[in-house]
């Protein structure tokens, strides 16, 4: 498996490569983590710096193009997935497997293209909604994954079950336990980051968005939906 994952590091290293050659300056760039990089594609170098603006319509065209390139990143996976055994094994097919792989990168960065074209959305705006989008629902599906607000529950009932001096002692726990399940709740991070309006209009579709976080997330790691 070592072998197909050095693989996969290479052809969507030279990915890259004829992507910037083939788009110019919007084309290729480094990503800022796992999901941002599936659900935003290569950052642009030239992207403008400053305040962004998500609104409703943007992030709605966004749900949209994330669920197609749901599609297109499962089928990419499984293919890259099916090379393993011939990439252990080390056979004389292994390269033209490598080149096989590099051509589904290559459907993948057209199939990118024309869902952002049906969405209407730009490269660059693709990128920054999924700024503001991983950020925001990264975080809430942390909270639930930790399940603090249930913890909480649990600690503030066996405190109120407690002597008096006990419950003191227990006190300093329960508020550091409360100021976790409000840091995942209100995002003060991300509201700071990207302002109160974009992350009030990225919860707003909070569902959707983190089906497809999850569905992400089980696509790059080639899991069969």
């Amino acid at each position: 498996m070592r072998k197909l994952l050095g693989c996969l590091a290479v052809v969507l290293a030279l990915s890259a490569c004829r992507k910037d050659a083939a788009e110019g300056p919007e084309g290729g760039g480094g990503d800022r983590e796992t999901v941002a990089r599936l659900e935003g594609g290569e950052a642009g170098e030239d992207a403008a710096s400053g305040p962004y603006t998500v609104t409703k319509a943007k992030l709605d065209a966004y749900v949209g193009y994330q669920r197609k390139m749901l599609e297109v990143y499962g089928s990419l996976m499984r293919g890259l997935q099916d090379m393993g055994p011939l990439m252990d094994a080390g056979t004389p097919q292994a390269l033209e497997k490598a080149k096989s792989g590099l051509k589904l990168i290559e459907r993948k960065a057209q199939a990118e293209a024309d869902a952002r074209q049906a969405a209407g959305l730009s490269t660059e705006e693709v990128n920054r909604i999924a700024e503001v989008v991983t950020a925001v629902i990264s975080q809430r599906q942390m909270g639930r994954t930790l399940q603090y607000e249930e913890e909480l529950k649990k600690l503030e009932a066996l405190q109120s079950r407690m002597p008096e001096e006990q419950q003191k002692e227990l006190a300093p726990q329960v508020e550091s336990m409360r100021r976790q399940v409000e840091t995942f709740q209100k995002l003060p991070e991300a509201r700071r980051e990207f302002g109160d309006a974009n992350v009030d209009v990225v919860l707003s579709r909070e569902a959707d968005l983190t089906k497809n976080y999850q569905d992400m997330l089980k696509a790059f790691a080639g899991v069969r939906r």
